[in-house]
């Protein structure tokens, strides 16, 4: 990667860390989800008018999603930074290898527009669904070049785009919370599994996965045990081919 593509690459990672936390930090009243009433018992019951999964990923309501989404922005800037300092696109380091910057960059230029698509099931999944698929992309590209980065980013959007690909999925038919919430994990978790297997020696994406799966479950799994089900399905699967890849 030249300089300028080094310049390209920090400017876009900030971008795209701007753009979450900015975000991040705004209410949305849209949905109560179960984490929420927890920590608060006395708020009046509130029929929510959005399924609003992706809501949980770019603007979280619990700490297990905030520490994800915290790790997301912390690895792209640490990556974005390690690169300008001691580059791996280039001769002899790359070794003939295909270029990680050019699925990566694209990868957080739609990223950074996801928020601006929240209320647009259809166009947010077609967006999350390509960004995921570039990040994958890159983070087998990146296997083996110690930038574990691009694999937590690419399992952490193909969480949100089995999110995205769910709450269209309720828009269009109908479907209760609880179902919704079982559908965005179960497909990210067999996406997940093929995923990893191709993306090889590289843990970074089972690990957000299955952290994902994790903050999904504690915001949504109390009210129908259906959603804790699947949360231990997806996570199981995720950690078997978490184990494999590591060894």
């Amino acid at each position: 990667m030249t300089r300028i593509g080094s310049v390209l690459h920090l400017v876009v990672a900030a971008i795209f860390v701007i753009c979450g936390v900015i975000f991040a930090m705004q209410p949305d009243a849209r949905i109560i989800t179960d984490a929420a009433r927890l920590a608060a018992p006395l708020l009046p019951p509130v029929a929510p008018t959005s399924i609003a999964i992706p809501h949980l990923y770019l603007n979280p309501d619990n700490l297990l999603m905030w520490m994800l989404l915290i790790a997301v922005w912390m690895m792209v800037m640490l990556d974005a930074v390690g690169q300008w300092i001691d580059p791996s696109d280039d001769e002899p380091i790359r070794a003939g290898r295909p270029r990680v910057w050019p699925m990566l960059l694209g990868a957080l230029v739609l990223a950074s527009v996801w928020p601006l698509l929240i209320d647009n099931p259809g166009v947010l999944t077609l967006a999350s669904v390509a960004g995921a698929v570039a990040a994958t992309v890159g983070a087998r590209r990146a296997a083996g070049r110690h930038r574990p980065a691009i694999g937590f980013l690419a399992g952490w959007a193909t969480a949100l785009a089995s999110a995205a690909l769910a709450e269209l999925t309720a828009v269009q038919f109908g479907l209760s919370a609880q179902v919704v919430s079982a559908v965005a994990i179960l497909p990210a978790a067999a996406f997940g599994m093929a995923a990893q297997m191709w993306i090889g020696p590289s843990v970074g994406y089972s690990v957000a996965l299955i952290w994902a799966f994790c903050g999904l479950a504690i915001s949504t799994m109390g009210s129908d045990p259906m959603i804790a089900l699947a949360a231990i399905i997806g996570i199981s699967a995720m950690a078997t081919v978490l184990i494999r890849a590591a060894s």
